[in-house]
């Protein structure tokens, strides 16, 4: 259901391993942050295989209009800093989007 006036976002889920149960409560989070932030979340992708693929994010991101791409959190996505930073560059430099993670882990 298009929100007028609301700027559109993506969802990125990387669920693997993940029950149908876990899917469902990561995507309530992303929703709930994006309505908390005024952000219209239009779809979420589910990446289900463990190696993280990036080739098609910026042409998924530009192809729908979208300059904004909710994760749960950085850790969600990849903790290896070399994949997270090809991650970055899909997201910031190719696609010019923001990223927002919905659910920051605040424990260190």
């Amino acid at each position: 259901m298009p929100a007028s006036g609301l700027e559109p976002a993506y969802g990125y889920l990387r669920v693997p391993y993940a029950s149908r149960e876990e899917v469902a409560l990561l995507e309530k989070q992303l929703e709930e942050y994006a309505e908390a932030h005024k952000l219209d979340l239009r779809q979420v992708h589910h990446e289900r295989h463990r190696a993280l693929r990036v080739g098609n994010l910026a042409d998924w991101l530009v192809g729908g209009g979208v300059q904004h791409l909710i994760v749960p959190s950085l850790d969600h996505v990849t903790e290896h800093p070399l994949v997270r930073l090809v991650f970055f560059e899909a997201v910031y430099l190719d696609a010019r989007a923001e990223l927002h993670e919905a659910c920051v882990d605040t424990e260190t």
